[in-house]
């Protein structure tokens, strides 16, 4: 509120007793008057009184302060009692003036309107007061808000330095493995499979879904088999169907999608099949994903080649889960059964 608006405003003035000459030098000084007897005076205040004037005599005047000091005290609402100041001793609450009744009227409308001024300005800097601890809370709010979105942030840079990490470390062993390899491929055979590794590492995050960043396996396993066409073309490439479906944790999720690429490869590369299905399945604390294809199957008693082997490591040391090659009419069908904890309720609430 503007300073100078809080002094120019008219006040509402409450005149307690009969005093015609001050309340018509009241009305001469732009501010309105009240007038009311002693009896009244408690209920006809209200917010637009902003002060009181008490010309009645006798005990009941300052009865009459006391209560109105007690009943309005932010801000205290200024009382002026025109008698002399008493000689014995009145407590902690007494009106913020005595006057005597032959005080000149402009004297008294000065008074007055030094005390409505003073009124005027605690009541704003109350609620100025008001509105800076509404600020600091909000503040404080939105600090924690920040501090909290900041510490949220740190994790997920943290959690995305930590899968890069884990993703070059993977390529690079499946590089180290591809070196070793015997008989060796042709350059382009081996950068094709290279190609189809890396592009199957970088498939899991189209599975990544909005719930705390669990993988959807089926999701991955569309994403795996639409690399191999774009990898080997449609020439080579078996019709591929997914079945099921089920989401775990991002850490399963990353090494799972190294293994489910190496078995759809082997069985578009190898297998010579004409047909490759993807089967995804969630029971109590485990998740089964099985690649079945009506290829030329394995040999018996045969280990596999490469990709088997890798398929069957990651699993194995990785995962802590089992692979095995089930037997099937024609064909090839391999069985990974992960072991996978049901989420927690509480976290998956937050």
């Amino acid at each position: 509120m503007d300073p100078q608006r809080i002094a120019l405003e008219p006040a509402h003035v409450l005149l307690v007793g009969s005093a015609s000459r001050l309340a018509r030098a009241l009305t001469r000084g732009g501010h309105h008057v009240t007038t009311t007897p002693l009896a009244d005076a408690l209920e006809r205040v209200d917010d637009r009184v902003e002060a009181v004037i008490i010309t009645a005599r006798g005990p009941d005047a300052l009865t009459l302060c006391q209560r109105l000091k007690t009943r309005f005290q932010v801000p205290l609402l200024p009382v002026v009692i025109l008698r002399p100041r008493p000689h014995r001793p009145l407590g902690s609450i007494a009106p913020d003036a005595w006057l005597r009744q032959t005080t000149r009227g402009r004297e008294i409308v000065a008074r007055i309107e030094e005390l409505v001024r003073i009124r005027r300005a605690e009541r704003e800097l109350a609620r100025l007061n008001d509105t800076l601890a509404s600020l600091a809370s909000e503040n404080g709010q939105l600090y924690e808000r920040a501090r909290s979105d900041a510490s949220r942030t740190l994790a997920l840079l943290r959690e995305l330095q930590h899968r890069v990490r884990n993703n070059l470390a993977a390529i690079q062993a499946l590089l180290v493995l591809e070196r070793h390899r015997t008989p060796r491929r042709s350059l382009d055979e081996a950068i094709d499979v290279a190609i189809a590794r890396i592009r199957g590492m970088a498939a899991l995050q189209d599975a990544v879904s909005t719930d705390a960043g669990a993988i959807t396996l089926a999701t991955l396993a569309r994403a795996i088999t639409r690399n191999m066409m774009d990898v080997f073309g449609p020439a080579q490439m078996p019709t591929c169907h997914v079945e099921g479906d089920a989401e775990v944790p991002a850490q399963v999720g990353s090494s799972l999608a190294v293994a489910l690429n190496e078995l759809v490869m082997n069985a578009v590369r190898h297998a010579e099949a004409r047909s490759v299905r993807v089967a995804i399945e969630r029971t109590d604390g485990e998740v089964v994903v099985q690649v079945i294809d009506d290829g030329r199957g394995i040999a018996s008693g045969g280990a596999g080649g490469g990709g088997l082997i890798i398929a069957r490591t990651v699993v194995r040391n990785e995962l802590r889960g089992t692979l095995d090659v089930v037997p099937v009419a024609s064909g090839t069908a391999v069985r990974m059964v992960i072991p996978v904890p049901e989420a927690n309720p509480a976290q998956t609430a937050r």
